[in-house]
């Protein structure tokens, strides 16, 4: 049975991957806008206020439990998003790109900090003052966000999407760091997986995956809110749920 259910959760990814493969060969880009009021601005909430704080959660009490290194920069990768997506979901077609972009730059960055951490990590974990810790790190990662939010209410960073044109070679740069991130990451962790059979890892790694296959839909939009787009997000939004699924089988490992 928890066979068949690792087998199962292939699915998804295979989908929205051939999807994707599918409306990029048969040149849809910039087709079937779907872009209601408020709709991004909800989703935003649903999941990045909803699945999010949780999933953070999870991971922190995880690390103040065990001490791991590896939780730590996990609940900070969670945590980072929450101001982003609140602020980016009711911006502009170009302030919700850049600020998407940037944050999961920094959420990604994180990601593979934990994954390094996990594979290669020599650094101790010693249980003193992990609270403090704690607190330090979110607030350190929140002060950047709040820094990098404020440097885009001052137009301070260049264009990352044109209405038509798509996103730009800024935008894609940033986004081919963090679909490697994403990736790297996700192979990190089922190296691991392949020695250790934790299926926590097992649903990290795919979630990780995931996110690195929405991040790229997110990057092929030609127009803000087409089909292509559609499909990145709907991928990064199962990749949540797959972060959920694999933070809450700790429990049961234990």
């Amino acid at each position: 049975m928890e066979s068949m259910n690792k087998q199962a959760g292939l699915i998804p990814i295979i989908l929205i991957a051939v999807l994707l493969a599918a409306l990029l060969g048969l040149g849809l880009r910039g087709q079937y806008i779907f872009n209601p009021p408020y709709l991004l601005l909800a989703l935003s909430i649903l999941f990045y206020w909803g699945v999010t704080p949780i999933v953070a959660y999870i991971s922190a009490k995880s690390y103040l439990m065990n001490g791991s290194l590896t939780l730590l920069f996990v609940s900070l990768a969670f945590i980072v998003g929450v101001p982003f997506s609140v602020v980016a979901g009711g911006s502009s077609p170009n302030d919700s790109v850049t600020l998407g972009a940037l944050g999961l730059l920094v959420s990604s960055a994180l990601q593979f900090s934990g994954a390094a951490q996990a594979s290669f990590g020599t650094v101790p974990v010693g249980s003193e003052h992990r609270k403090t810790r704690l607190v330090l790190a979110f607030a350190c990662v929140l002060s950047i966000s709040g820094l990098i939010i404020l440097l885009n209410l001052l137009h301070v960073f260049p264009l990352f999407f044109v209405e038509n044109l798509g996103v730009t070679l800024v935008d894609q740069a940033i986004y081919g760091l963090i679909i490697l991130f994403f990736l790297v990451s996700s192979l990190l962790y089922q190296r691991l997986y392949l020695k250790t059979k934790s299926e926590t890892l097992y649903w990290y790694s795919l979630a990780l995956l995931l996110y690195g296959i929405g991040s790229f839909g997110i990057t092929q939009q030609l127009v803000f809110g087409d089909l292509v787009v559609w499909v990145g997000r709907i991928g990064t939004y199962m990749g949540l749920l797959y972060f959920l699924a694999a933070l809450l089988s700790i429990r049961r490992e234990k």
